[in-house]
């Protein structure tokens, strides 16, 4: 499995995105009082809506829909913990885009994901972004890069 979030600079492209904060919900966890497996991609859903806002995603042009997913549990997650939860885009193709995930407790790394959206047509075909906002994630990617 690739270690994508141990990548040069990966941390600070993240943070360099949006944030969500978060508090763990009692219900989000397991009779031992681990956050679910399941619970990180509602997070990554959260801050990638987020970030589609931000870079004024339209649904007149289409809508995306979620490709592949990927998440790394690096430490535990309890309940009540507060977490910031960071997306960003880390690369932009013709009909898709790839978008990475931090969660953090502070300075520690929690859990790490990444998603490939996919920009289809309303007819359910993948389409090309637009040229304006093919332009925009561009920049908002570029934004990530020091």
């Amino acid at each position: 499995m690739t270690k994508y979030f141990r990548e040069p600079d990966w941390e600070t492209r993240v943070k360099r995105g949006v944030a969500l904060d978060v508090k763990v919900r009692f219900s989000e966890c397991d009779p031992y009082g681990h956050m679910n497996n399941t619970i990180p991609f509602i997070y990554f859903e959260d801050a990638r809506i987020e970030l589609l806002e931000t870079t004024e995603f339209s649904l007149k042009d289409g809508f995306v829909v979620v490709a592949d997913a990927q998440c790394d549990y690096v430490r535990q997650v309890m309940p009540r913990q507060q977490l910031t939860v960071y997306a960003n885009v880390l690369t932009v193709g013709n009909t898709s885009c790839d978008i990475h995930y931090g969660a953090y407790d502070g300075d520690q790394l929690l859990f790490a994901g990444r998603t490939s959206l996919v920009h289809l047509s309303k007819d359910g075909r993948p389409t090309e972004w637009t040229p304006e906002y093919k332009n925009r994630l561009q920049n908002f990617c570029e934004s990530a890069i020091i």
